[in-house]
Protein backbone atom coordinates (compact mmCIF):
# COMPACT_ATOMS: atom_id res chain seq x y z
CA UNK A 1 0.00 0.00 0.00
CA UNK A 2 1.66 3.38 -1.08
CA UNK A 3 1.03 5.96 1.67
CA UNK A 4 1.02 10.00 0.83
CA UNK A 5 1.01 12.82 3.28
CA UNK A 6 -0.44 15.93 2.73
CA UNK A 7 1.49 19.19 3.93
CA UNK A 8 -0.98 22.66 3.68
CA UNK A 9 -0.28 25.88 5.44
CA UNK A 10 -3.70 26.29 5.44
CA UNK A 11 -7.36 24.39 6.77
CA UNK A 12 -8.18 22.03 3.69
CA UNK A 13 -11.79 22.48 4.20
CA UNK A 14 -11.58 26.43 3.71
CA UNK A 15 -14.42 27.32 1.97
CA UNK A 16 -12.47 30.34 0.67
CA UNK A 17 -9.63 28.29 -1.06
CA UNK A 18 -9.96 26.59 -3.89
CA UNK A 19 -6.19 25.10 -3.95
CA UNK A 20 -6.89 24.02 -0.62
CA UNK A 21 -10.34 21.80 -1.64
CA UNK A 22 -7.93 20.99 -4.65
CA UNK A 23 -5.40 19.47 -2.75
CA UNK A 24 -7.69 17.99 -0.38
CA UNK A 25 -10.26 16.13 -3.16
CA UNK A 26 -7.23 15.05 -4.81
CA UNK A 27 -5.95 13.39 -1.77
CA UNK A 28 -9.73 11.82 -1.40
CA UNK A 29 -9.02 10.16 -4.79
CA UNK A 30 -5.91 8.27 -3.49
CA UNK A 31 -7.30 6.99 -0.43
CA UNK A 32 -11.02 5.98 -2.08
CA UNK A 33 -8.42 3.57 -4.22
CA UNK A 34 -6.36 2.28 -1.59
CA UNK A 35 -3.69 4.50 -0.56
CA UNK A 36 -2.96 5.26 3.04
CA UNK A 37 -3.21 8.94 3.21
CA UNK A 38 -2.42 11.70 6.14
CA UNK A 39 -2.84 14.95 6.31
CA UNK A 40 -0.56 17.97 8.39
CA UNK A 41 -2.21 20.91 8.04
CA UNK A 42 -3.07 24.17 10.30
CA UNK A 43 -6.77 25.81 11.26
CA UNK A 44 -5.78 29.14 9.40
CA UNK A 45 -8.00 30.34 6.18
CA UNK A 46 -8.09 32.68 3.91
CA UNK A 47 -11.34 34.57 4.95
CA UNK A 48 -11.45 37.76 6.36
CA UNK A 49 -12.67 37.26 9.54
CA UNK A 50 -11.29 33.65 11.67
CA UNK A 51 -13.49 30.37 11.60
CA UNK A 52 -14.29 28.71 14.58
CA UNK A 53 -12.61 25.43 13.14
CA UNK A 54 -14.24 23.08 15.44
CA UNK A 55 -17.49 24.38 15.29
CA UNK A 56 -17.22 24.55 11.16
CA UNK A 57 -15.79 21.01 10.47
CA UNK A 58 -18.28 19.44 13.21
CA UNK A 59 -21.04 21.30 11.18
CA UNK A 60 -20.05 19.56 7.62
CA UNK A 61 -20.10 16.12 9.69
CA UNK A 62 -16.47 15.35 11.01
CA UNK A 63 -16.48 14.18 14.35
CA UNK A 64 -13.17 15.93 15.73
CA UNK A 65 -11.48 15.29 19.00
CA UNK A 66 -9.32 18.10 20.06
CA UNK A 67 -5.54 17.21 21.73
CA UNK A 68 -4.96 19.79 24.52
CA UNK A 69 -1.87 21.27 24.46
CA UNK A 70 1.74 19.36 26.32
CA UNK A 71 2.16 23.12 27.76
CA UNK A 72 4.70 21.54 30.64
CA UNK A 73 7.24 20.61 28.08
CA UNK A 74 6.34 23.53 25.34
CA UNK A 75 4.85 26.18 27.16
CA UNK A 76 3.71 28.43 23.68
CA UNK A 77 2.26 24.39 22.18
CA UNK A 78 -1.39 25.00 20.91
CA UNK A 79 -4.53 22.63 20.78
CA UNK A 80 -4.37 20.06 17.91
CA UNK A 81 -7.72 18.95 15.80
CA UNK A 82 -7.33 15.20 14.99
CA UNK A 83 -10.38 13.55 12.69
CA UNK A 84 -10.97 10.96 9.70
CA UNK A 85 -12.96 11.90 7.05
CA UNK A 86 -15.45 9.13 5.19
CA UNK A 87 -12.75 8.40 2.02
CA UNK A 88 -10.39 7.51 5.75
CA UNK A 89 -8.21 10.16 5.34
CA UNK A 90 -6.69 11.42 8.49
CA UNK A 91 -6.27 14.50 9.93
CA UNK A 92 -3.91 16.58 12.19
CA UNK A 93 -4.36 20.43 12.02
CA UNK A 94 -2.58 22.97 14.42
CA UNK A 95 -4.41 25.28 15.85
CA UNK A 96 -3.03 28.90 14.83
CA UNK A 97 -5.73 30.96 16.84
CA UNK A 98 -6.31 34.47 15.15
CA UNK A 99 -3.11 34.00 12.59
CA UNK A 100 -3.60 34.20 9.30
CA UNK A 101 -2.38 31.82 6.72
CA UNK A 102 0.56 33.91 5.63
CA UNK A 103 1.82 34.64 9.62
CA UNK A 104 1.50 31.65 11.68
CA UNK A 105 4.90 30.25 10.98
CA UNK A 106 6.81 32.84 12.98
CA UNK A 107 4.90 32.22 15.92
CA UNK A 108 3.82 28.14 15.73
CA UNK A 109 6.55 26.95 13.04
CA UNK A 110 8.15 25.64 15.93
CA UNK A 111 5.48 23.20 16.79
CA UNK A 112 4.26 22.39 13.69
CA UNK A 113 7.50 21.51 12.24
CA UNK A 114 7.89 18.25 15.35
CA UNK A 115 4.22 17.14 14.24
CA UNK A 116 5.72 16.89 10.65
CA UNK A 117 9.01 15.30 12.10
CA UNK A 118 6.86 12.83 14.02
CA UNK A 119 4.99 11.98 10.41
CA UNK A 120 7.68 11.66 8.78
CA UNK A 121 9.40 8.91 11.06
CA UNK A 122 6.05 7.49 12.26
CA UNK A 123 3.99 7.27 8.86
CA UNK A 124 6.91 6.95 6.52
CA UNK A 125 5.12 8.36 3.43
CA UNK A 126 6.11 7.60 0.22
CA UNK A 127 5.09 10.88 -1.39
CA UNK A 128 4.40 14.48 -0.05
CA UNK A 129 2.01 16.34 -1.49
CA UNK A 130 2.40 20.10 -0.51
CA UNK A 131 1.32 23.95 -1.04
CA UNK A 132 3.11 27.48 0.09
CA UNK A 133 6.53 29.09 -0.51
CA UNK A 134 6.92 30.17 2.87
CA UNK A 135 10.81 29.50 3.98
CA UNK A 136 9.82 27.04 6.03
CA UNK A 137 7.65 25.63 3.63
CA UNK A 138 10.54 24.75 1.05
CA UNK A 139 12.45 23.63 4.32
CA UNK A 140 9.88 20.99 5.06
CA UNK A 141 9.54 19.71 1.20
CA UNK A 142 13.95 19.47 1.65
CA UNK A 143 13.57 17.53 5.15
CA UNK A 144 10.77 15.08 3.72
CA UNK A 145 13.17 14.63 0.61
CA UNK A 146 16.30 13.74 2.33
CA UNK A 147 13.37 11.30 4.44
CA UNK A 148 13.22 9.72 1.30
CA UNK A 149 9.77 11.01 -0.22
CA UNK A 150 8.96 11.94 -3.43
CA UNK A 151 7.67 15.68 -3.21
CA UNK A 152 5.18 16.38 -5.28
CA UNK A 153 4.34 20.46 -5.39
CA UNK A 154 0.45 21.28 -6.19
CA UNK A 155 0.62 24.72 -8.64
CA UNK A 156 -2.60 26.63 -8.04
CA UNK A 157 -1.53 29.74 -9.51
CA UNK A 158 1.04 32.41 -10.86
CA UNK A 159 2.62 33.69 -7.42
CA UNK A 160 5.45 31.10 -7.71
CA UNK A 161 6.88 32.46 -11.09
CA UNK A 162 9.94 33.36 -9.97
CA UNK A 163 10.45 30.15 -7.37
CA UNK A 164 13.57 28.35 -9.02
CA UNK A 165 13.47 25.97 -5.67
CA UNK A 166 10.54 23.79 -7.75
CA UNK A 167 12.97 22.48 -9.84
CA UNK A 168 14.10 20.38 -6.72
CA UNK A 169 10.15 18.92 -6.85
CA UNK A 170 9.49 15.32 -8.32
CA UNK A 171 6.76 16.42 -9.73
CA UNK A 172 4.89 19.54 -9.99
CA UNK A 173 1.47 19.47 -10.94
CA UNK A 174 -0.42 22.56 -12.68
CA UNK A 175 -4.27 22.99 -12.95
CA UNK A 176 -4.18 23.73 -16.42
CA UNK A 177 -2.29 23.59 -19.45
CA UNK A 178 -2.58 27.24 -19.66
CA UNK A 179 -0.35 27.31 -16.34
CA UNK A 180 1.64 24.91 -17.60
CA UNK A 181 2.48 26.71 -20.41
CA UNK A 182 3.30 30.12 -18.52
CA UNK A 183 5.79 28.20 -15.86
CA UNK A 184 7.78 26.38 -18.94
CA UNK A 185 7.94 29.71 -20.45
CA UNK A 186 8.96 32.14 -17.74
CA UNK A 187 10.95 29.39 -15.44
CA UNK A 188 11.71 26.31 -17.68
CA UNK A 189 9.44 24.45 -15.14
CA UNK A 190 8.44 21.09 -16.36
CA UNK A 191 4.92 20.15 -14.99
CA UNK A 192 2.13 17.93 -15.38
CA UNK A 193 -1.43 19.50 -16.28
CA UNK A 194 -4.52 18.27 -14.43
CA UNK A 195 -7.56 19.75 -13.87
CA UNK A 196 -8.77 20.31 -10.50
CA UNK A 197 -10.60 17.13 -8.12
CA UNK A 198 -13.98 18.21 -7.56
CA UNK A 199 -15.67 16.64 -4.80
CA UNK A 200 -19.12 15.82 -6.43
CA UNK A 201 -20.73 15.32 -2.96
CA UNK A 202 -20.19 19.15 -1.71
CA UNK A 203 -20.34 20.38 -5.65
CA UNK A 204 -23.36 19.20 -6.99
CA UNK A 205 -26.89 21.32 -5.81
CA UNK A 206 -30.49 20.50 -4.99
CA UNK A 207 -32.92 22.59 -4.09
CA UNK A 208 -34.72 25.33 -5.01
CA UNK A 209 -35.33 26.84 -8.46
CA UNK A 210 -32.12 29.02 -9.64
CA UNK A 211 -32.66 32.71 -9.68
CA UNK A 212 -29.55 34.24 -9.18
CA UNK A 213 -26.76 36.05 -12.19
CA UNK A 214 -24.06 35.30 -8.87
CA UNK A 215 -20.32 36.42 -8.49
CA UNK A 216 -17.75 35.30 -6.07
CA UNK A 217 -15.61 36.82 -3.77
CA UNK A 218 -15.85 40.47 -5.47
CA UNK A 219 -12.34 41.80 -4.94
CA UNK A 220 -10.16 43.53 -7.46
CA UNK A 221 -8.73 40.35 -8.38
CA UNK A 222 -12.08 39.22 -9.75
CA UNK A 223 -13.34 42.22 -11.44
CA UNK A 224 -14.80 44.47 -8.35
CA UNK A 225 -14.71 47.63 -10.90
CA UNK A 226 -16.18 45.77 -13.35
CA UNK A 227 -19.08 43.93 -11.18
CA UNK A 228 -19.78 47.09 -9.77
CA UNK A 229 -20.70 48.65 -13.19
CA UNK A 230 -22.34 45.89 -14.21
CA UNK A 231 -24.87 45.57 -10.83
CA UNK A 232 -25.71 49.16 -11.51
CA UNK A 233 -26.45 48.45 -15.09
CA UNK A 234 -28.59 45.79 -14.45
CA UNK A 235 -30.82 47.43 -11.56
CA UNK A 236 -31.37 50.46 -13.71
CA UNK A 237 -32.18 48.35 -16.75
CA UNK A 238 -33.84 45.42 -15.19
CA UNK A 239 -34.49 45.72 -11.20
CA UNK A 240 -36.65 42.49 -11.37
CA UNK A 241 -33.51 40.29 -12.01
CA UNK A 242 -31.79 39.38 -8.54
CA UNK A 243 -27.88 39.40 -8.71
CA UNK A 244 -25.89 37.59 -5.39
CA UNK A 245 -22.52 38.49 -4.34
CA UNK A 246 -20.79 35.59 -2.21
CA UNK A 247 -18.17 37.08 -0.08
CA UNK A 248 -14.89 36.13 0.86
CA UNK A 249 -11.49 37.88 0.30
CA UNK A 250 -13.21 40.96 -1.45
CA UNK A 251 -16.79 41.59 0.72
CA UNK A 252 -20.08 43.61 -0.10
CA UNK A 253 -18.58 47.04 1.31
CA UNK A 254 -15.50 47.04 -0.36
CA UNK A 255 -17.61 46.36 -3.99
CA UNK A 256 -20.09 48.97 -2.90
CA UNK A 257 -16.70 51.49 -2.40
CA UNK A 258 -15.80 50.73 -5.95
CA UNK A 259 -19.50 52.00 -7.36
CA UNK A 260 -18.78 55.25 -4.86
CA UNK A 261 -15.51 55.75 -6.86
CA UNK A 262 -17.45 55.95 -9.71
CA UNK A 263 -20.22 58.04 -8.47
CA UNK A 264 -22.95 55.71 -7.87
CA UNK A 265 -24.24 53.65 -4.76
CA UNK A 266 -25.26 50.05 -5.43
CA UNK A 267 -27.16 50.21 -1.92
CA UNK A 268 -30.03 51.68 -3.08
CA UNK A 269 -30.42 48.65 -4.96
CA UNK A 270 -32.94 45.87 -3.70
CA UNK A 271 -32.23 43.40 -6.11
CA UNK A 272 -28.58 43.54 -5.28
CA UNK A 273 -27.98 40.69 -2.02
CA UNK A 274 -24.81 39.76 -0.90
CA UNK A 275 -23.86 36.50 1.40
CA UNK A 276 -20.71 35.36 3.09
CA UNK A 277 -18.81 32.50 2.66
CA UNK A 278 -20.64 28.97 2.50
CA UNK A 279 -19.04 25.94 3.59
CA UNK A 280 -19.88 23.98 -0.22
CA UNK A 281 -19.85 25.18 -3.57
CA UNK A 282 -23.10 23.15 -3.53
CA UNK A 283 -24.68 26.27 -1.42
CA UNK A 284 -24.15 28.29 -3.65
CA UNK A 285 -25.10 27.14 -7.07
CA UNK A 286 -28.55 26.09 -5.63
CA UNK A 287 -30.34 28.77 -6.14
CA UNK A 288 -27.49 30.55 -8.98
CA UNK A 289 -29.51 30.75 -12.46
CA UNK A 290 -25.71 32.05 -14.21
CA UNK A 291 -22.57 32.50 -12.61
CA UNK A 292 -21.14 35.44 -13.65
CA UNK A 293 -16.83 35.06 -13.42
CA UNK A 294 -15.26 38.65 -14.87
CA UNK A 295 -11.53 37.65 -13.44
CA UNK A 296 -9.16 40.76 -14.20
CA UNK A 297 -6.19 38.64 -12.95
CA UNK A 298 -4.85 35.78 -15.33
CA UNK A 299 -6.82 32.60 -13.89
CA UNK A 300 -5.00 29.49 -13.78
CA UNK A 301 -7.82 27.75 -14.14
CA UNK A 302 -11.09 28.84 -12.75
CA UNK A 303 -12.50 26.07 -10.81
CA UNK A 304 -15.73 28.05 -10.07
CA UNK A 305 -16.36 27.38 -13.53
CA UNK A 306 -16.16 23.87 -13.50
CA UNK A 307 -18.12 23.53 -10.84
CA UNK A 308 -20.63 25.39 -12.47
CA UNK A 309 -20.57 23.32 -15.09
CA UNK A 310 -21.43 20.04 -13.05
CA UNK A 311 -24.46 21.93 -11.88
CA UNK A 312 -25.98 22.55 -15.23
CA UNK A 313 -25.23 26.44 -14.37
CA UNK A 314 -24.08 28.45 -17.31
CA UNK A 315 -21.30 30.44 -16.43
CA UNK A 316 -19.92 33.50 -18.17
CA UNK A 317 -16.08 34.29 -17.83
CA UNK A 318 -13.56 36.77 -18.98
CA UNK A 319 -10.88 35.72 -21.59
CA UNK A 320 -8.23 35.96 -19.14
CA UNK A 321 -6.00 33.30 -18.06
CA UNK A 322 -6.68 29.81 -18.05
CA UNK A 323 -10.75 30.44 -17.65
CA UNK A 324 -11.50 29.37 -21.35
CA UNK A 325 -10.32 26.45 -20.60
CA UNK A 326 -12.05 25.86 -17.32
CA UNK A 327 -15.30 27.04 -19.49
CA UNK A 328 -14.46 23.85 -21.62
CA UNK A 329 -16.93 24.91 -24.34
CA UNK A 330 -20.02 24.99 -21.94
CA UNK A 331 -20.15 28.52 -20.87
CA UNK A 332 -19.83 31.84 -22.11
CA UNK A 333 -16.05 33.68 -22.76
CA UNK A 334 -16.76 37.27 -23.35
CA UNK A 335 -13.95 39.75 -23.21
CA UNK A 336 -12.85 42.62 -20.60
CA UNK A 337 -11.53 46.47 -21.74
CA UNK A 338 -8.28 46.00 -22.10
CA UNK A 339 -7.32 49.39 -19.78
CA UNK A 340 -9.09 47.23 -16.88
CA UNK A 341 -5.64 45.88 -14.79
CA UNK A 342 -5.09 44.80 -10.98
CA UNK A 343 -3.85 48.23 -10.84
CA UNK A 344 -7.32 50.12 -11.80
CA UNK A 345 -9.25 51.94 -8.90
CA UNK A 346 -12.07 53.21 -11.10
CA UNK A 347 -15.26 51.62 -12.21
CA UNK A 348 -15.70 50.84 -15.93
CA UNK A 349 -17.86 52.53 -18.53
CA UNK A 350 -21.30 51.65 -19.14
CA UNK A 351 -20.63 50.66 -22.36
CA UNK A 352 -17.64 48.17 -21.33
CA UNK A 353 -19.86 46.23 -19.61
CA UNK A 354 -23.04 46.12 -22.50
CA UNK A 355 -21.69 42.53 -23.87
CA UNK A 356 -22.58 41.14 -20.32
CA UNK A 357 -25.40 42.86 -20.06
CA UNK A 358 -26.61 41.73 -23.03
CA UNK A 359 -26.08 38.18 -22.75
CA UNK A 360 -27.53 37.92 -18.85
CA UNK A 361 -30.99 39.70 -20.26
CA UNK A 362 -31.17 36.70 -23.06
CA UNK A 363 -30.46 34.10 -20.33
CA UNK A 364 -32.99 35.59 -17.98
CA UNK A 365 -35.95 36.19 -20.61
CA UNK A 366 -35.29 33.70 -23.35
CA UNK A 367 -36.11 30.14 -21.98
CA UNK A 368 -34.79 28.33 -25.36
CA UNK A 369 -32.00 29.76 -25.33
CA UNK A 370 -31.33 29.46 -21.65
CA UNK A 371 -32.40 25.97 -21.95
CA UNK A 372 -29.63 25.06 -24.19
CA UNK A 373 -27.19 26.95 -22.29
CA UNK A 374 -27.98 24.44 -19.60
CA UNK A 375 -27.73 21.40 -21.73
CA UNK A 376 -24.47 23.06 -23.08
CA UNK A 377 -23.33 23.37 -19.54
CA UNK A 378 -23.56 19.73 -18.11
CA UNK A 379 -22.37 18.31 -20.98
CA UNK A 380 -18.89 20.25 -20.45
CA UNK A 381 -19.13 19.33 -17.17
CA UNK A 382 -18.52 15.44 -17.61
CA UNK A 383 -14.97 16.19 -18.18
CA UNK A 384 -14.52 16.82 -14.65
CA UNK A 385 -16.44 14.23 -12.99
CA UNK A 386 -15.23 11.70 -10.45
CA UNK A 387 -14.97 8.65 -12.75
CA UNK A 388 -13.09 10.71 -15.75
CA UNK A 389 -10.61 12.23 -12.96
CA UNK A 390 -10.05 9.97 -10.46
CA UNK A 391 -8.27 7.54 -12.87
CA UNK A 392 -5.72 10.30 -14.15
CA UNK A 393 -4.98 11.41 -10.69
CA UNK A 394 -3.91 7.39 -9.91
CA UNK A 395 -2.15 7.32 -12.51
CA UNK A 396 -0.40 10.40 -12.01
CA UNK A 397 0.76 9.56 -8.14
CA UNK A 398 1.61 5.73 -9.44
CA UNK A 399 4.03 6.83 -11.57
CA UNK A 400 5.52 9.30 -8.97
CA UNK A 401 5.35 6.68 -6.39
CA UNK A 402 7.11 4.07 -8.79
CA UNK A 403 4.41 1.71 -8.63
CA UNK A 404 3.35 1.56 -12.18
Amino acid sequence: MSRLLLLLPQLPHDPTSGAARCMRTACEFLAASGWSVRALATTATEAVDPVATADFLQDIGLAVTIRPPNRGVYRHDRPVLEFVDTFGVQYQLLDTGAFSVSSWQGEHGSQFNRLFQRELDSHRPDVLLGFGGHDSDISRYRRAKTAGCKVVFGLRNSSYMSARWLSEMDAVLTCSEYQRQSYLSSLNLESTALPPPINLVETIATGPEPIFFTAINPSIEKGAFFLSTLAEELSLHRPDLPMLFIESRGSGGQLVQAGLAGGFDLRQHENLMFAPAVATPAEIFRGTRVLLVPSVCDEAFGRVAAEALLNGVPPIVSNRGGLPEAANGGGFVLPLPSSLTLETRMPVSADDVKPWLELMLKLADDEAFYANAVIRARSAGNAYRTAVMAPRYMDFFNRVAGTT
